[in-house]
């Protein structure tokens, strides 16, 4: 039992330490300015995100507008060159 209780105090210790090394003691304002540092870099992950997707569709569309070359039975040749024995 008393093992048990050892293990949860060093564990919750061990816990709590992280959190007050995100806080400096001595910086009133450490919490605010690690917020705005968070925020911005939030909002350079959505900007990069929004310009990725941007990108991905702009590929998918020019893709999807250009036709594909008709190479079935019903093809039409090439328009103009040199002139058949009717064309003379």
């Amino acid at each position: 039992m008393r093992a048990l209780l050892l293990a949860g105090l060093c564990l919750s210790s061990a816990v709590t330490t992280p959190v007050l090394a995100q806080v400096q003691q001595n910086n009133p304002n450490a919490a605010n300015q690690s917020m705005g540092l968070n925020s911005q870099m939030r909002t350079l992950q959505q900007e990069q995100t929004t310009q990725s997707d941007t990108l991905r569709m702009n590929i998918q569309r020019n893709e999807a507008a250009t036709p594909a070359p008709n190479t079935g039975p019903n093809a039409i040749g090439p328009v103009g060159g040199r002139p058949g024995p009717m064309g003379r």
